[in-house]
């Protein structure tokens, strides 16, 4: 954010490790098999070059936002081996707007499309909760994710939040959950997410 304006501040979850972007594919595996340590023994082939490939799309993700924050989960998640990405990232608007107005705009921007003749549609869900900071408005959707041999695939599954700036500031915040660990969205990544939306203090700079 523009110092001269204000500050935003969140916490980290514990589990999360700041993301160390790469556009080496050879780099990007170390940094994986740092992260995994001794549980990279127990990941296939496939997986362990998802990961990268995961690490690989989110270091190229990150050079088209203006990131506040990035970091990945790769390890253990209450004993069970997990992997997550989270950013914190500003989008810019033209200007200052009501937080209510602008998130009734992303509210009607976000829903998918309804579906089509053969029952196919955007596989979205659009939710939206109020935290200490503003409304919040929650994009959720599953795709087929990375692609590995035999025709199969490893779904992933975005959680994208949308928390508008108050006047005077300009902007969403927006904060990006990504895993491939789908059973694991419920119980272990939502409530992370969602402590790290209540989190978020805005701090408007004086006159």
């Amino acid at each position: 954010m523009n110092p001269d304006l204000g500050t935003v501040e969140f916490d980290v979850p514990e589990v999360f490790e700041e993301f160390r972007a790469t556009d080496d594919p050879e780099e990007a595996y170390e940094l994986v098999l740092d992260r995994l340590g001794a549980r990279a023994a127990e990941l296939g082939t496939d997986r362990r070059r998802a990961l990268t490939d995961l690490h690989l799309t989110g270091s190229a993700a990150l050079s088209g936002l203006d990131a506040i924050w990035s970091g990945a989960c790769v390890g253990t998640l209450d004993g069970r081996l997990s992997t997550a990405t989270l950013t914190v990232a500003q989008l810019e608007t033209a200007d200052p707007a009501p937080q209510e107005a602008v998130a009734a705009a992303l509210a009607e921007i976000l829903a998918p499309a309804p579906e089509t003749a053969d029952g196919r549609g955007h596989r979205r869900l659009v939710r939206r909760f109020e935290a200490s900071a503003g409304p919040v408005v929650v994009a959720l959707e599953q795709t087929p994710g990375w692609q590995l041999g035999g025709g199969q695939s490893v779904p992933l599954l975005s959680a994208k939040a949308h928390l508008p700036l108050p006047p005077p500031l300009a902007g969403v915040l927006l904060v990006e959950l990504t895993t491939p660990d789908v059973d694991h969205w419920a119980d272990d990544y939502a409530p992370l997410l969602v402590a790290v939306l209540r989190s978020v203090r805005f701090g408007v700079a004086d006159a």
